[in-house]
């Protein structure tokens, strides 16, 4: 059985969270810059640009909250990962401006946008 969010992503296949964030993104007019950026020391789900401040989104996805919001699942260890591989990339992009930490949950066919989640 396949179950879906807003009819075009199944929920339990690869990146689905993610291309739904992105999406979501994308329509309140963020410019997607990467996604899946992976470094030695961690990954980030989204790289974009709100505006001239450089942001740097972990998505997290769930059917339910049965064990926990989704965001609960952003701990200080992944946290600190994303922020070592954001520095790397702002370093290997010479970027200089504002950076953002934010975490987007989907939940079930719910999207919560959390700016400045750490």
């Amino acid at each position: 059985m396949k179950n879906s969010i807003f009819g075009f992503f199944k929920i339990g296949g690869i990146n689905d969270g993610e291309r739904f964030a992105a999406k979501y993104l994308k329509k309140i007019g963020y410019k997607i810059l990467s996604q899946n950026y992976k470094a030695k020391m961690g990954e980030i789900d989204i790289i974009a640009m709100d505006g001239d401040i450089l942001v740097f989104a972990e998505v997290k996805q769930r059917k339910s909250d049965d064990f926990g919001a989704p965001r609960e699942f952003v701990t200080k260890e992944k946290q600190r990962k994303i922020k070592n591989t954001a520095q790397l990339y702002i370093m290997k992009n010479k970027y200089s401006g504002n950076v953002r930490f934010d975490v987007v949950e989907v939940l079930g066919k719910d999207i919560t946008h959390i700016k400045n989640a750490f």
